[in-house]
């Protein structure tokens, strides 16, 4: 089951071993229901939602981020995160792909940073797509 909780945690600048403690789960499988690798439980699901203050409806949805989370459209420069989603592919295999470290490609995939031409490059390879359907120019 796909889910937003990656997303929503990041942009609120929530940490990982933060939000799994506040919900009584353990960091990694936390990282497991993020990354789609298990299914959470209803109760998992419930906590949730309430935690990151939105709808269980909203945030396990197969829709795109943007869609479901106006927040999101503001400021997204690019469709990595959403491209690779859609790949199955986790964060970490995409980045050695990429030949950038993880953290890096997580600053990348939230806007945080702008990467350079050649990663630009690499990544409208690796995805198949052009580097302007990938890399968006920012809209405000």
């Amino acid at each position: 089951m796909n889910n937003h909780i990656y997303m929503l945690r990041k942009k609120r600048a929530i940490k990982q071993y933060d939000m799994a403690r506040a919900l009584g789960v353990s960091p990694s499988y936390l990282s497991k229901i993020e990354t789609g690798s298990q299914e959470p439980t209803e109760k998992f699901k419930i906590a949730c939602s309430k935690y990151l203050k939105t709808s269980i409806e909203k945030l396990f949805n197969d829709g795109a981020v943007e869609e479901i989370y106006p927040e999101f459209t503001t400021g997204l420069n690019n469709r990595l995160w959403a491209k690779r989603r859609e790949m199955g592919i986790k964060q970490y295999d995409m980045a050695k792909k990429l030949k950038v470290s993880t953290p890096f490609l997580s600053k990348v995939e939230l806007g945080l940073l702008e990467p350079p031409d050649a990663f630009k490059k690499l990544a409208s390879k690796v995805f198949k797509m052009s580097q302007n359907e990938l890399f968006l120019s920012n809209v405000e």
